[in-house]
């Protein structure tokens, strides 16, 4: 019975992240080209200092 249960949820896992990788809207587990464009969002917003004060 552990098992069969065990089996149902992990079943039930797999399709949640599937769904949520298919039908994002945000990209937060988009396709490769969403997440290209994030990081070049990221980088072209995010500024390192080079030196210190």
């Amino acid at each position: 019975m552990e098992k069969a249960l065990a089996t149902v949820i992990l079943v039930a896992a797999t399709l949640v992240l599937i769904g949520l990788t298919i039908f994002s809207d945000d990209g937060t587990f988009g396709d490769a080209k969403t997440q290209k464009d994030r990081a070049h969002a990221i980088n072209n917003s995010v500024t390192i200092p080079t030196q210190l004060p």
